[in-house]
């Protein structure tokens, strides 16, 4: 067994403890365990219901994503986390993890990490910038491990293990926020191609606020999935780490600007919604505007903020509004592949048939708003062929009881 003194000097070192006082640290450790693995050990089977946030201490695990005859293995070193994504936002585990090399994890029960790591703005900071560090990694070693199989007969398969890391980093939309009761949330997406560039986003930021969000990326196919899979954790990182909302868009900005040479850029929407308040505040960087039904009206487009496409002018200005949800409230956003879907006769969706749509149902469910403008635009292209991705996510407010 590792004695006491080695696990506090050794989980003092990560990065996930960075700021913390000794006390708190000795804390932490009294009501957490140490899981010692051997080589081949599993730590997490997919599909499962977790309540620990695990810790690599020594040794090495690697994450298995399988796909078909496909497998691609990312390596874990000591400092870095598993098992967040599943713990935060409260769906069941996406992934195996498997030890590599003899290993020592520090097993943190979810009500610690609520109480002592997640409250504090230095916790937040230090788990968000792991996991970003961690899901850039990834891309790298997904355009390595298409790089070094670029072979034709290879091509599609390389495609399908992208698309399954693609899908995996995105949140299941229909298990966000299961434990939440004060909203309701339901997301799809699809893509034309293996991969694409539209997604959605949606976790707990504490106790109180949840972050939610949809994007599109220029482009289709690998190049708008990986600009896609940068915006997407840039914009992680950023909602959590930025003290102002303010400062969230701005900052992205600048970022997807650097080492652009392609001029690639996303639309998106977010926002951050107080489950105790019903305050909303959310931000639009050239994106489609929602619709919102508000006080028992019918679904009309919401106003936006100004603000233009994110990653292509420096110094771009974004505002912030703010929107005061009652009970019952429901917002729709949507990607433009929605309105943009076309059938045999090149005849467009448009925004008129998706306000009929969403007014076409009494009181119906965030789910069933999805579903049934989903198989509306089914029916509208009849089998006409898809040339960009589609993405729509609805939510109600539905308050505190």
């Amino acid at each position: 067994m590792m004695p006491p003194s080695t696990i506090a000097k050794r989980v003092a070192q990560q990065e996930l403890f960075r700021g913390f006082s000794e006390r708190v640290i000795e804390l932490v450790i009294s009501q957490s365990t140490i899981r010692k693995l051997a080589a081949g050990e599993i730590l997490i089977h997919p599909g499962t219901t977790n309540h620990s946030l695990f810790l690599v201490l020594d040794g090495e695990l690697r994450v298995i994503l399988k796909k078909a005859a496909t497998q691609v293995a990312i390596p874990i070193q000591p400092g870095e986390c598993l098992g967040e994504m599943s713990l935060i936002e409260e769906r069941p585990t996406s992934a195996t993890a498997v030890c590599h090399r003899a290993s020592h994890v520090l097993v943190i029960p979810a009500a610690v990490f609520w109480t002592h790591l997640a409250v504090s703005r230095q916790g937040v900071k230090n788990l968000m910038g792991i996991m970003a560090a961690r899901l850039h990694r990834n891309n790298q070693a997904l355009i390595n491990e298409i790089q070094e199989q670029l072979k034709y007969k290879q091509l599609e398969k390389d495609l399908e293990t992208a698309g399954n890391i693609q899908a995996n980093i995105v949140p299941n939309g229909a298990l966000l926020f299961p434990l939440r009761p004060e909203i309701e949330v339901y997301a799809r997406t699809q893509q034309a191609r293996a991969v694409g560039g539209d997604f959605y986003d949606a976790l707990a930021l504490d106790q109180n606020r949840i972050y939610l969000a949809i994007g599109d990326a220029t482009g289709k196919g690998m190049p708008a999935a990986l600009f896609m899979m940068r915006a997407f954790t840039s914009l992680r990182f950023l909602v959590s780490n930025c003290p102002d909302f303010a400062d969230v868009l701005p900052a992205l900005n600048t970022t997807l600007l650097k080492k652009n040479d392609d001029m690639m850029f996303v639309s998106l929407w977010a926002g951050i919604l107080d489950l105790r308040t019903g305050v909303l505040q959310y931000v639009n960087g050239g994106h489609p505007p929602p619709f919102a039904a508000l006080g028992g009206e019918t679904f009309q487009p919401l106003a936006l903020p100004n603000g233009p496409i994110v990653g292509v002018v420096e110094e771009a200005q974004f505002d912030v509004a703010t929107l005061q949800l009652a009970s019952g409230d429901t917002l729709f956003l949507y990607t433009d592949g929605l309105p943009e879907a076309y059938d045999h006769h090149q005849e467009a969706f448009e925004i008129d048939r998706i306000e009929q749509s969403l007014n076409s149902v009494r009181q119906p469910t965030v789910q069933a708003l999805v579903r049934d403008l989903e198989a509306e635009v089914a029916a509208f292209v009849n089998g006409a062929p898809t040339h960009d991705d589609l993405t729509m996510l609805a939510f109600r407010y539905v308050g505190g009881a």
